[in-house]
């Protein structure tokens, strides 16, 4: 009897694959409350409401109907993109003619002006905004395969929105954490037991590693970036099996997905240099997937200095 995979459903929301995993849910008793949940929501659309004041719930709202947009409805990127432009150009009383990117600084402005932190724009190819409370900034030393430096890391507690990931998966999954180019690491403090390998490695050699890329390499894309920072990881990773959870990720359908096609990279990088196929790598040694990430990695820092050199 096939029993339920937080990681098989992982995986189907990073893609953004939504009906396919309300389809997932569907089959398991254990899941019943979640799939009833996923259906009020994009079937019945009943939106949650937000502990905010009535202004900024109804910017979220707007938000909320292009999740169900491009996620249940599946429309094109571009039509729910146009669609939550125009209702944001409603909900603020603009010229139908404006911008989404001028309509989402709007929106993070509302937010600002009573006193919460916003960050705009896409999140693997999607819009979606995180709004959170409160910072608090700390220092770590962090090894990378290329040396030791110190980060910063800005820890972000009491958010209201954490972006499409987290919204469409009832905070099964979501974003961690950011490195946006300001040489800080960006950390949802809720996400992480700051003791756990998964922090160490998923969060700050990760984001790290991001940092160190994008200080070197000013025209990185995000493939590259997310690449590189999930090899690091399976360099790193010694309790848990991160590269399954790549291969349940790898996603080449979508170029927009920096996270899928990284991850289906990584998945045909170990395809090439074990000469197995990828129903094949599970259960592999961690030792071999060290061993294979450190290798792919090396390859990577050449091409990266033949290309941006």
């Amino acid at each position: 009897m096939k029993k339920f995979s937080k990681d098989i459903l992982r995986g189907m929301i990073v893609k953004g694959r939504l009906r396919e995993a309300m389809a997932y849910l569907e089959q398991f008793p254990e899941a019943a409350a979640l799939y009833q949940k996923g259906m009020d929501l994009y079937q019945k659309e009943h939106y949650l409401t937000y502990d905010v004041d009535g202004e900024l719930n109804e910017i979220l709202l707007v938000y909320q109907k292009y999740y169900r947009d491009a996620f249940y409805l599946e429309l094109s990127a571009e039509e729910a993109a146009q669609r939550l432009r125009e209702r944001l150009a409603e909900r603020f009383q603009t010229a139908p003619d404006f911008s989404l990117d001028k309509l989402e600084e709007m929106a993070g402005a509302a937010f600002r002006r009573k006193s919460f932190h916003a960050l705009m724009g896409r999140t693997s190819g999607y819009y979606g905004p995180y709004i959170w409370k409160v910072e608090e900034l700390r220092h770590y030393k962090v090894e990378l395969p290329e040396g030791t430096q110190d980060y910063a890391v800005k820890f972000l507690d009491g958010f209201i929105m954490k972006s499409w990931l987290d919204y469409i998966s009832f905070g099964e999954t979501g974003t961690g954490g950011w490195s946006n180019g300001d040489g800080l690491i960006h950390c949802v403090r809720a996400a992480w037991d700051l003791e756990s390998e998964d922090f160490q490695v998923s969060l700050l050699k990760h984001e790290a590693q991001h940092a160190m890329d994008q200080a070197r390499y000013k025209d990185i894309t995000n493939k590259e970036l997310e690449y590189r920072a999930k090899l690091v990881e399976l360099i790193y990773s010694k309790e848990r099996r991160m590269l399954e959870r790549f291969v349940s990720q790898a996603d080449a359908t979508r170029a927009d997905n920096g996270h899928g096609l990284s991850a289906e990279h990584i998945v045909r990088g170990f395809e090439i240099c074990l000469k197995k196929d990828r129903g094949r790598l599970a259960g592999l040694p961690i030792e071999t997937v060290q061993t294979v990430a450190r290798s792919l990695f090396a390859e990577s820092c050449k091409e990266m200095a033949a290309k941006y050199r």
